[in-house]
Parts: C-alpha cells; structure tokens; sequence
C-alpha cells in the first residue's frame, strides 16, 4: 500500500447505519410502518420488461413533471437524486472543498458528521434547545456562530431530527436573508407529518443561497426505493445538477413514487391516524413522574427521562422486539421512538411504561 497516498484516510470510517435483521419493531429507524399506497404494488405489477432493460432517455422526466404539478415549483428547479442522503453528499462535493467549515445542528443526524469527516470539513454545532413542552432553533446562537465562523453551508433539519421540532417560517428567512454568501440546506426529509406554510417557490426565486433537500423515504413509505429530490433556484440547481445521477433514477422507483403521489387520500388518511397515536403515545408517557416527551412535527418523538437508566430500557425493550434509539445531549440520554401504527404502539407501549418504572435509579 502507498502509504503517502492513502495517509489522509487513516482512521476515517465508513459512515454506516444501524445493523438491523429484523421486520418488526422497527421503531429506531424512522420508517413509515403504515407502508406505501397500495397503488405502489400495482404500479409495479404493470411493469414491462422494457421498462427494465432500456434507458431512459425521454427528453422529460416523468417524475420531475408529476412532483411539478404537486409542489407548484417549477422542472428547472427541481432535481432528483439517489435519497436525501445522496442529496447532502452532493452538495457538499459540489460546493465545499477541503478546510471548509459547516455549520450543523446538535443534537442531529449523524450522516452529516460523516460526510463531512471523509471531505476534511471543519464542524461547528450549534444547538437544539428544549423549552418547556418543545425544542427549538436557537436562531441568535446560529446567526452568532455564523458571523464568527464564516461557514461555507449552514444545516437547518426542519423537522429536526431527533428533536422533532420545526423552525418558523420567520427564523429561517432570517438566517437566509442574513447570510448571502452561505449557502443554507435546509433538510425537510420529515415534510408532511406537520402543516407547511412556507412559500418555497417564492424563497428560491428571491435567493440563490438556498437549497431544499425531501425524500420519498419517510411521508411515502418508499425508504428502499432511495428517491430523493430537492430544488433551489435555477443558477444553482444547474451547478448541482452537474453531481446528479448520469441516467436519471431507475424508471421503476420513479413510476411507484409518481403512484405514490397520485394517491393523496391514503396518505392523509395514514397520517391523521398516525399524528392521534404519537398524541396518545405521549400522553401516556407524559404521565410518569420525571419522564418529557416533547411535542413533535415529524413522525418520531424524543423523550427526557430524568433518573432511569435510559441504557436499560433500551436493552430491556430491544429484547422484547422493540428497537429504539438514544442520543446524547449536554451528558444525558434521550430516547427517539418511532410512531407506528396504532397496533404497534399500544402493544409496545404496555412495555415500555412497565420498563421504565422498573428502571428507576
């Protein structure tokens, strides 16, 4: 091995996610456990052998086309990539280079550290704050950070992730209005389980230091499918589009995505069931002496527990077929869980309230 030439890599690892066997219980990774419209199937069912063997090379794409007339934002400025995850690594190679610093959310989603790590970027967190009954962006410590430390892209996860909460329409217009010559990613992978009131079309016409990465992954149920899309305005959605997918994406994920869009009654009716059960799932958490669930956006909630030994429970509940996760934040742990279906929920419930009053210090 050329030592001087693999040098630089030395201790960088992979970013991977968590190894999981299992079909069930599947509360840690933040899947949709309601599952895709079953207009999916049936998309797939129709497929030809053509639709397999031949590129596409139309001169639309039928996936730009379909999330245009849902998203009123125009084809020039929506791009499609391999999940939201290849989002950011596009961005990041396309607009940062070695010693550049980012600035990222904490706590937040791990994949950005790695990224960043085997791109020799510089990491400023800045900090996911609770309130009394939900977290929030600290806009003034953001704006602070970014005046001193000048980023190349600053992260805003809205809803953030493991937090759960949104940013105001009005704090992120301010951080993108604030700093021109930044670029702002705002990672909207969890839209659709809160309402939305931004005006995206008008932000990327007005900036051109904004760009919005979503995901079929997580509202439609498609996570396996890897379908990532975004948009920005036209200048920069033209110089991401130079790190985007050669021959598009695979016509087959693009057709159950476009079947997955064309069913708006399903996924609202999913939706209303699953925001009632994360409401009475953190009721009845809420309940037990010591123990927060902040109110949430997304399809998760995030869970204080002050004086129970949050290791424990995990192992307790990973053991009952219940997978969760913890995270750290300012020394303690927390727990992260998933919303599943009603079913789900009132079964692992049962469990996870009888482990966590066994679980006390």
């Amino acid at each position: 091995m050329n030592n001087q030439l693999f040098s630089d890599y030395v201790g960088i690892t992979r970013y991977a996610g968590v190894p999981t066997e299992q079909t069930t219980g599947r509360l840690h990774y933040n899947e949709n456990l309601y599952g895709p419209s079953p207009q999916c199937m049936e998309t797939l069912n129709s497929l030809t052998l053509e639709d397999i063997s031949l590129y596409e090379s139309n001169e639309k794409d039928e996936l730009l086309e379909a999330l245009s007339a849902e998203t009123k934002i125009p084809v020039e400025n929506l791009f499609l990539n391999n999940g939201s995850a290849e989002n950011i690594k596009s961005i990041l190679s396309v607009f940062t280079k070695r010693g550049d610093t980012i600035l990222l959310p904490d706590p937040g989603w791990s994949y950005y550290t790695g990224i960043a790590n085997y791109k020799f970027l510089n990491i400023v967190l800045y900090k996911i704050k609770e309130g009394s009954t939900k977290c929030y962006h600290d806009v003034s410590q953001i704006k602070e950070l970014a005046y001193v430390h000048q980023p190349k892209v600053i992260f805003i996860t809205t809803p953030a992730m493991p937090t759960g909460n949104k940013i105001s329409d009005e704090d992120l217009l301010d951080i993108i209005h604030s700093f021109p010559d930044t670029l702002i990613l705002v990672d909207e992978a969890y839209l659709g389980f809160s309402e939305y009131t931004l005006d995206p079309v008008k932000i990327i016409e007005t900036y051109d230091n904004v760009v919005f990465s979503r995901t079929f992954s997580k509202y439609y149920g498609l996570a396996n499918l890897r379908i990532g899309y975004g948009f920005a305005s036209t200048a920069l959605k033209n110089i991401l589009w130079l790190d985007m997918p050669l021959h598009r994406l695979p016509h087959v994920n693009k057709r159950m995505a476009i079947a997955a869009l064309q069913d708006k009654e399903y996924y609202l009716a999913i939706t209303e069931e699953l925001l009632k059960t994360r409401d009475q799932f953190s009721a009845r958490l809420n309940n037990i002496e010591n123990v927060k669930v902040y109110e949430s956006d997304a399809n998760f909630v995030y869970v204080r527990l002050i004086g129970y030994d949050v290791e424990k429970i995990k192992k307790i509940t990973d053991g009952a077929g219940y997978l969760i996760r913890i995270f750290t934040s300012n020394n303690e742990k927390y727990l992260r869980i998933t919303i599943g279906t009603k079913e789900i929920m009132d079964a692992f419930t049962d469990v996870l309230v009888e482990t966590i009053l066994a679980s006390k210090l």
